[in-house]
C-alpha cells in the first residue's frame, strides 16, 4: 500500500474519497499517512468542528484548491452535513491544472456486522455499517480500533475523465464522478462485511421460488406422476439439509480460538499478500469462487480465517455431507459451510435444489469455496477435477445470476500433514476412518504436535465471462440455460432434444470441463515448492540404500533450477538458500525435521554424510514428493522415453515414446493447458539440451554428459510405472487363471495389491511407494478407458484384443521404461 501511494503522490494530487464525514474516519486516515511517511492531509472538505483545525487541516473550499495546486493530499466525503459539493469543484480545478487529480476511494469499517435487509432498531438509532452515526463510530472505535479495516480502491484519473468529456459542464461531470465512487465504495463495503443478512426462512423462500427449481419439479411431476406439493416438500427438506446458517457474530466469537489453533499447530502461516490483494480487488467487481487444493481437514478453516483477518467476508464452503455430524455440522453451518451429498446421480429433486441454492449465493454475491478435487488428496498430488459444482456455477451465470463469476485457484501447502499416517494406511489398502464425534475427540491429540509452516498462495482470478468468450466466441453471449435443459413440452421419457439444444449441451459440457482444467492448472502453478518436497524427491528417486550429501545437494539445486525456470513459487527463505543439507538453511532444517520424525536416517562413515530413507516410512515421504512432482513431469517423461530407447534413438521415436507415456499417465498428472503436446515436448527437450542432459545430432537424441541426472529425472516416475505394470500383470494373471471370467475394478485392485506385495518382497518392485491403492485405482481406470475391460452379459472381462497383444505389449513397454 505504501509503495503504491508513494508512486501516486509523485504522479498527481491525491484526493481520498470516503463515504461519510466523521472525525474518527479522518483521524485514522491522517494517522495512516503519517505512519507510512507520506505527505500529510492538507484539506478535508465537508468536515466540521474544531478537530480539523487542531490537526492543521482546513475544511474550506480554498484549502482544497490550494492543496490541489501544490500537489498535496486531501480528503472529501460523499455524505456531507454542510458545505459545497466537492466534486464539481474538483472537476473545475482539474480543468485548470496540468497535474492530474487522482481520486482514491477509501473505506474505513469499524465493525464487521453486515446490514440486515429489514433495518433493526439499532440500525435506526446508530446507523448501518456503511453509514454509522457519530455515536456508533465512537463505540466502534473503542471496541474495534485494533481490527479496523481500511480498504483503498483503484485510483481514478480525473484528468483523463474530464479530457474525454470536455464539453460537459462541471456539475454533470461532478455528479457522474460522485455516482461512480458511490458504487465503488458500496461494493467495497459488501466485500468487507458481506451482503445484507437474510433470515434462514427468507433465504429458503427465495431458493424454493427459483424458476429453474420450479421447472425441474414440474418436469419431475410429469415424468413420475408424483404430486407437485409432495415434490416441493422434498425440495424443502433437501434445502434444510444443504443450507448454511451463516453468522458473522459466531465467526467473531470463534476468531480468537482459530488464531490460537493456528499458532498452536504451525510455526508460521505464510500468506501470499500480493495475490490476496488481487482477490480483494476482484471481489469488488464480481462474485468470487475460491477453489483451493484439498489435503487436510484444516483446509476448511484456513481461507475463512485468512479472509476475516485481512478484512474480507469469509466464504460459504461446500462440504461433504459426511462432515455434518453433530456437533461439527452445526458449528460449521454457522461458519458458512453448506453440505452436499457425495453423489447426485438419480436424485433430480436434490440436484435441482442444490443448483438453486448455489445460484442464490451467486446472486447475493456471497464468496464461495469448494474443493474441485471432491475429497482430500491422499497421495499429495492434485486430483483430477470434479465438474459438478463448476457446472452449477456456469448454469447460474447462464441464468444471469451475475454478470461475471471469478474463479480463484488457491494452493494450501503444509510442511507436515497431520493426517499423514492415516493416509499411508489407506494407500496400503486400509479402510478410510469414519468421520464422527469419536474421531473428532481423538483429533485432540494433534494439538500436542507442531506441523511446520502452512503456506497459502493465490493465482490470478479467472473470469468466467472472458473464459467463455475465449472458448466459444460469439456463441458465449447467446448460449442460454434453455439450450442445455430439456423442454417442458417434450414427450415424457422421450429424451427428445433438437440439434440446437444438443449443440448447446455439448458447448456447455466442453466449457465446464475446460474451466475445471484451467482452474486445476492454476492451483498447480500456485503450489509452493517446499524444502521438504525437494528433499523427498531427491531421496526417493534413488533406488539404492543411501545418497551422499553432495548428491542430495546437487539434486535439490537441479530441482530448484527447473522449477524456478518455469516460474514456480518457493517457500519463505528457500530462494537463494544453500541446497546442501549440511549448511544452515531451510534444506538442512527439512532434513533435520525428517530425521526427527523417523523418515530419514543419517549415516556418517569415511568422512561422508549419507542420507537413507527409512523403508517402512517411504509412503509418508512420498506424499511430500508428490506435492511438487508436477513441476518435473514434462522433463521426466522425456528422460524416461529416452532411457526406454537405450539412450540413443531417432528424435521422432523418443517423441513417440514420450507421447505414449503421457497418455499412459494421463490420470496421474495434469499437463499444461492451452498448449499442444508438440509445443510442450519441443520446449522441454530444448531445456534438457541446454542443461547438457540430452544431446541432439543428425535427427537423433542421446544421453548427454549428465547421464546421472537423466536417470534421476526418470526415477521420479518409477513408482507410477511400477504400479501400472503390477496392475497390468495382475489382469493378465487373473485372465490366465480363469479365461474370460468376470473382472471388476475393485477385484483387480485387490489382486494388484497382493501381487505388488509379493513383487516388492522379491525385489521385482523396488519402491515401496509403488504399492499405492490410489495409483492402482487410476491404473484400473486407465485400462477401462482404453477398453481393455469390455462388458459382456452384465459382467466385465478382458477384451480379446488386449489379451493377445496390447496388454503384454504394455507390460513390455513399462519394463523398458524402468530400465535394467
Amino acid at each position: 500500500m505504501q509503495h503504491d501511494l508513494t508512486d501516486l503522490a509523485r504522479s498527481g494530487s491525491i484526493v481520498f474519497v470516503m463515504r461519510s464525514a466523521g472525525v474518527l474516519n479522518f483521524l485514522f486516515l491522517a494517522w495512516l499517512m503519517r505512519q507510512m511517511s507520506l505527505p500529510p492531509l492538507r484539506a478535508a472538505l465537508g468536515l466540521t468542528g474544531f478537530m480539523p483545525w487542531l490537526a492543521r487541516v482546513r475544511p474550506t473550499r480554498g484549502a482544497l484548491e490550494d492543496a490541489l495546486e501544490r500537489g498535496e493530499s486531501s480528503v472529501v466525503f460523499l455524505g456531507r452535513a454542510s458545505g459545497p459539493d466537492p466534486f464539481p469543484l474538483l472537476v473545475a480545478a482539474q480543468r485548470r491544472l496540468a497535474r492530474p487529480i487522482l481520486l482514491v476511494p477509501a473505506l474505513l469499517v469499524w465493525t464487521r456486522r453486515p446490514q440486515k435487509l429489514k433495518p433493526t432498531l439499532g440500525e435506526i438509532l446508530f446507523g448501518t455499517p456503511d453509514a454509522p452515526s457519530r455515536f456508533a463510530n465512537a463505540i466502534g472505535f473503542v471496541l474495534n480500533h485494533r481490527r479496523a479495516v481500511l480498504r483503498l480502491g483503484r485510483p481514478s484519473d480525473l484528468g483523463g475523465f474530464v479530457a474525454e468529456r470536455a464539453a460537459e459542464p462541471d456539475s454533470v461531470l461532478g455528479r457522474k464522478t460522485r455516482g461512480a465512487l458511490h458504487l465503488h465504495l458500496a461494493r467495497e463495503v459488501r466485500a468487507v462485511v458481506g451482503p445484507p443478512l437474510k433470515t434462514a426462512s427468507r433465504m429458503r423462500g427465495q431458493v424454493l421460488r427459483d424458476k429453474g427449481l420450479r421447472r425441474a419439479l414440474e418436469l419431475e411431476a410429469r415424468e413420475t406422476g408424483r404430486h407437485l406439493p409432495e415434490l416441493e416438500g422434498e425440495a424443502e427438506r433437501d434445502l434444510r439439509e444443504i443450507a448454511s446458517r451463516y453468522s458473522p457474530a459466531f465467526i467473531e466469537l470463534v476468531r480468537p480460538l482459530l488464531a490460537w489453533l493456528f499458532r498452536r499447530l504451525y510455526d508460521a502461516v505464510d500468506v501470499d499478500e500480493e495475490g490476496l490483494a488481487r482477490v480483494k480487488r476482484a471481489a469488488g467487481d464480481a462474485p468470487i469462487v475460491l477453489c483451493p487444493s484439498h489435503k487436510s481437514y484444516i483446509d476448511f478453516l484456513v481461507l475463512s480465517w485468512i479472509f476475516y483477518e485481512y478484512g474480507m467476508t469469509p466464504p460459504h464452503i461446500a462440504a461433504g455431507i459426511n462432515l455434518s455430524f453433530w456437533p461439527f455440522g452445526a458449528i460449521a453451518r454457522h461458519g458458512g459451510a453448506f453440505f452436499i451429498r457425495r453423489t447426485l446421480k438419480g436424485d433430480r429433486v436434490y440436484t435441482a435444489t442444490l443448483r438453486a441454492y448455489v445460484k442464490q449465493l451467486l446472486r447475493d454475491r456471497f464468496p464461495q469455496e469448494f474443493y474441485l478435487e471432491g475429497g482430500r488428496s491422499r497421495s499429495g498430488k492434485l486430483l483430477f477435477p470434479k465438474t459438478g459444482l463448476f457446472s452449477m456455477e456456469v448454469d447460474a451465470w447462464l441464468e444471469q445470476a451475475a454478470e461475471d463469476v471469478l474463479f480463484v485457484p488457491v494452493a494450501i501447502d503444509y510442511e507436515r500433514l497431520m493426517e499423514g499416517r492415516s493416509y499411508a494406511r489407506e494407500l496400503a489398502g486400509g479402510a478410510k476412518p469414519k468421520e464422527d464425534l469419536r474421531g473428532l475427540l481423538r483429533a485432540r491429540k494433534v494439538l500436542g504436535r507442531r506441523y511446520g509452516r502452512l503456506t497459502v498462495q493465490f493465482e490470478e482470478p479467472i473470469s468466467l465471462r472472458a473464459f467463455a468468450a475465449q472458448r466459444l466466441g460469439d456463441r458465449a453471449r447467446s448460449l442460454t440455460l434453455d439450450e442445455v435443459m430439456p423442454p417442458l413440452d417434450a414427450p415424457v421419457g422421450s429424451g427428445v432434444a433438437g440439434d440446437g439444444r444438443e449443440r448447446g449441451r455439448t458447448s456447455k459440457r466442453e466449457l465446464v470441463q475446460a474451466l475445471a482444467n484451467r482452474v486445476a492448472y492454476g492451483i498447480n502453478r500456485a503450489i509452493t515448492m517446499t524444502p521438504v518436497g525437494l528433499v523427498a524427491a531427491s531421496l526417493l528417486a534413488h533406488v539404492r540404500r543411501g545418497l551422499p550429501a553432495e548428491e542430495v545437494a546437487r539434486r535439490v539445486e537441479l530441482l530448484r533450477y527447473i522449477a524456478g525456470d518455469a516460474g514456480a513459487r518457493f517457500s519463505r527463505g528457500l530462494a537463494g538458500a544453500p541446497s546442501d543439507p549440511r549448511l544452515p538453511g531451510p534444506v538442512a532444517d527439512a532434513v533435520t525435521r525428517l530425521t526427527e520424525e523417523g523418515l530419514v536416517r543419517v549415516e556418517r562413515a569415511a568422512g561422508e554424510t549419507i542420507y537413507q530413507v527409512v523403508e517402512e516410512r517411504r509412503t509418508l515421504l512420498d506424499y511430500h514428493k508428490n506435492a511438487v512432482i508436477h513441476r518435473y513431469v514434462s522433463v521426466a517423461l522425456i528422460a524416461t522415453a529416452l532411457r526406454a530407447s537405450r539412450l540413443d534413438a531417432p528424435a521422432d521415436d523418443v517423441k513417440a515414446g514420450t507421447r505414449w507415456l503421457s497418455r499412459l499417465l494421463k490420470l496421474e498428472f495434469m499437463y499444461r493447458v492451452e498448449a499442444s503436446f508438440d509445443e510442450i515436448f519441443e520446449e522441454n527437450a530444448a531445456f534438457l539440451r541446454r542443461l547438457g542432459i540430452i544431446e541432439e545430432s543428425a535427427g537423433r537424441l542421446c544421453a548427454g554428459a549428465e547421464r546421472a541426472t537423466l536417470d534421476f529425472l526418470a526415477g521420479l516416475l518409477r513408482p507410477y510405472l511400477e504400479a501400472y505394470g503390477v496392475v497390468a500383470e495382475a489382469l493378465l494373471e487373473l485372465d490366465r487363471a480363469s479365461p474370460g471370467a468376470h473382472v471388476d475394478r475393485q477385484g483387480l485392485v485387490k489382486a494388484a495389491m497382493e501381487r505388488g506385495r509379493a513383487a516388492y518382497a522379491s525385489g521385482r518392485v523396488t519402491s515401496r511407494e509403488s504399492l499405492s491403492k490410489a495409483t492402482f485405482e487410476n491404473a484400473a481406470e486407465w485400462l477401462a478407458q482404453q477398453r481393455a475391460l469390455e462388458p459382456q452379459g452384465g459382467h466385465t472381462r478382458l477384451a480379446a484384443g488386449w489379451r493377445e497383444g496390447r496388454l503384454p505389449e504394455t507390460v513390455r513397454k513399462i519394463r523398458d521404461c524402468l530400465g535394467p
